[in-house]
């Protein structure tokens, strides 16, 4: 279960950076960690029951909040190790006491290039009489790169896959 917090009332910008744990050394700094982004259209997502559009409708909420993590050079490339810690809130049209979410982590090349984008499964449970709850998923996404090659421009993007609906409203939200 990840650490407690509210879900983000607004947008937040994308965040980006290794969270706090820079180069401690010159020989560091030089192989630094790529940067790890939350989309900001796809850090929220709200999910209602099929055909519902109102508050009395709404299954959960959830919410990208935080990021922590390192890299581990190998003579094969860098394995990225991120913790990212989603908040999700229960809404009344909730059947059960389970929501089930769908994010991405996307590896970008240093001038934006996709090379890949994988997708994750996660449940959040909700325990009786708590409206939120909270997981933190550990990924290590791995980027080739030759020895002695450099990850710091490399991009890690996070956020849920949406649908066309949720990313509009999240848009809409973001106007309001």
């Amino acid at each position: 279960m990840g650490r407690p917090a509210s879900l983000a009332a607004g947008a937040v910008l994308v965040l980006s950076g290794c969270s706090g744990l820079g180069p401690t050394s010159p020989s560091e700094a030089a192989l630094a960690c790529p940067k790890v982004n939350i989309v900001r259209d796809l850090q929220e997502v709200t999910v209602f029951r099929p055909g519902g559009k109102d508050l009395t409708d709404l299954e959960s909420r959830a919410a990208l909040t935080d990021f922590t993590g390192s890299c581990d050079y190998t003579s094969s490339g860098v394995t990225v190790n991120v913790n990212v810690y989603l908040v999700a809130e229960r809404g009344p049209a909730l059947q059960g006491s389970t929501a089930k979410y769908q994010y991405f982590v996307a590896l970008a090349q240093p001038d934006d290039t996709l090379v890949s984008k994988a997708y994750f499964d996660t449940d959040v449970t909700f325990v009786p009489g708590q409206p939120r709850a909270g997981t933190r998923e550990e990924l290590t996404p791995k980027i080739p790169l030759p020895k002695d090659a450099n990850a710091k421009d490399w991009k890690i993007y996070l956020g849920f896959q949406l649908t066309p609906e949720q990313l509009n409203f999240n848009r809409t939200q973001v106007k309001k």
